[in-house]
């Protein structure tokens, strides 16, 4: 009873090795058609094939050429043509050009096919690092053994018992990689419309990136989109309001500071009259002095002609003085400065401008007007292209980057102007809507100037194309 047991234990342990081996052949076979060319292929032959038999070292030789080509060696990844074992390979190998069958290479298969020294000597070179050599040919189903298009696959065992078993082994894994190697061959010759529409190869990742690109270029031609660049703008009012200073004169007393509200017709500041005070009463007194003389003279001359010629020189003196006053009395109107409308003041350091000597057209201070703003956006010149009729702009404050500002387009420089920045802006004024609320003169952010449609391809790579130029 224990004989027959430890025997029935031995079968199914010999009968679970072969269902191992058989499954191992059939997913080696499968995962055959999954490379993508003949050198990944070559190289699973090679390699994986290990798993359903166990051997020393293998290598896939193309015979389709004039000359046997090796395209893969286990345990390499790149082969190496001009080492020994490659060269002592091709020698044994093209006396088996024409073989067909699963052969064992020994001298008497050697001298079947009639190999000459040189096989022989490339045998025994074999032979030294293996006890046994196999030859497997593998072809494309259907083809003939004296057809061109074989592969030849070497394997060497490093033990006669592993090679006992190797030709049953090897005729299923024969019969796997000659239809796997029939569906890599016939793939690389579909044309590539047939390849692109097959189902099978949609979801590879190549596929898939290939698919995203030409979706791409074709987006890049037929969509259009708006250009739109980015540029700084400030809030300002519409007007200006800038009073300079009418003469050159002393500044004598600010009536109020930077910030402070003003309105029309309040008097901001007042220049030194002493001076002028002093000179419009003395040009007075002479104007007085001089008309009494005139008209003391006039009478005289009358009687004396001779004082005729005195009478016209009083006149000319008269007149001289009543110019003084004018021009005196002229300095005094505009002594006092003062706001030309409702705002804000702009006047800077008002305790430094008290008594600071004052040029011709220097400017004194600015009102701020808070009910009519724009904005003042400046945009560079290299961005000129999305200037025309369709220009939109879309204003965000970086106070409140959260909300749009609205507005109309008013008008636009006819050429860029030199900013602070040092560079050449187009100055493009927007009109705010009248329900802005909170908006303070100065404040800052970004506004995006939209213009005609472009194509998608020139909106993204416009700057590049502008870097490359420059280069």
């Amino acid at each position: 009873m224990n004989g027959t047991g430890e025997q029935q234990q031995k079968e199914n342990l010999l009968l679970k090795g072969k269902l191992n081996a058989l499954s191992a052949i059939i997913r080696i076979g499968h995962e055959a058609f999954e490379k993508q060319d003949l050198i990944q292929w070559a190289g699973h032959v090679v390699n994986n094939s290990i798993l359903a038999i166990s051997y020393n070292r293998s290598a896939l030789l193309d015979m389709r050429g004039p000359q046997p080509k090796i395209i893969s060696v286990s345990g390499q990844a790149a082969v190496n043509h001009n080492s020994e074992y490659c060269l002592e390979l091709l020698s044994l190998a093209r006396p088996f050009t024409k073989i067909s069958k699963i052969t064992a290479v020994d001298k008497e298969s050697l001298s079947a096919v009639g190999a000459g020294p040189e096989a022989v000597a490339s045998l025994e070179y074999m032979l030294r690092t293996c006890e046994a050599l196999y030859l497997v040919p593998i072809s494309v189903p259907g083809t003939k053994s004296d057809e061109t298009g074989n592969f030849l696959w070497f394997i060497d065992f490093s033990q006669k018992e592993q090679a006992a078993v190797a030709p049953a082994i090897l005729s299923l894994l024969r019969e796997h990689y000659g239809e796997s190697l029939f569906f890599i061959l016939n793939r690389q010759r579909t044309p590539m419309v047939k390849r692109f529409m097959d189902r099978r190869e949609w979801m590879r990742p190549s596929r898939i990136l290939l698919i995203l690109f030409i979706l791409f270029l074709i987006s890049s031609v037929a969509v259009r989109v708006r250009q739109a660049v980015s540029a700084d703008f400030e809030i300002a009012p519409e007007k200006e309001i800038i009073a300079y200073s009418p003469f050159e004169g002393r500044v004598a007393t600010c009536h109020f500071k930077s910030g402070s509200t003003v309105k029309n017709g309040d008097v901001v500041l007042e220049f030194d009259t002493e001076e002028r005070v002093f000179n419009l009463n003395s040009a007075k007194n002479e104007y007085n002095r001089t008309s009494a003389q005139f008209d003391l003279i006039q009478r005289q001359s009358f009687q004396d002609v001779a004082k005729r010629g005195q009478v016209k020189l009083l006149e000319l003196q008269r007149e001289k003085s009543s110019i003084d006053i004018k021009r005196n009395q002229w300095y005094l109107d505009r002594s006092t400065v003062r706001a030309e409308a409702d705002g804000v003041l702009d006047i800077g350091e008002a305790d430094k401008l008290e008594g600071k000597a004052m040029r011709p057209g220097e400017k004194l201070f600015e009102v701020l007007e808070t009910k009519s703003l724009v904005a003042r956006i400046y945009l560079d010149e290299r961005n000129a292209s999305v200037i025309g009729p369709e220009c939109k702009v879309a204003l965000y404050l970086h106070a409140r980057p959260e909300s749009t500002l609205n507005g109309t387009v008013i008008s636009i420089s006819p050429k860029p102007v030199l900013t602070e920045t040092k560079k050449y802006c187009y100055l493009i004024k927007v009109k705010l809507d009248d329900k802005q609320q909170n908006l303070i003169c100065g404040m800052r952010g970004i506004a995006r100037v939209s213009g005609k449609k472009v194509s998608l391809g020139y909106y993204l790579f416009r700057h590049m194309v502008l870097w490359y130029r420059q280069l």
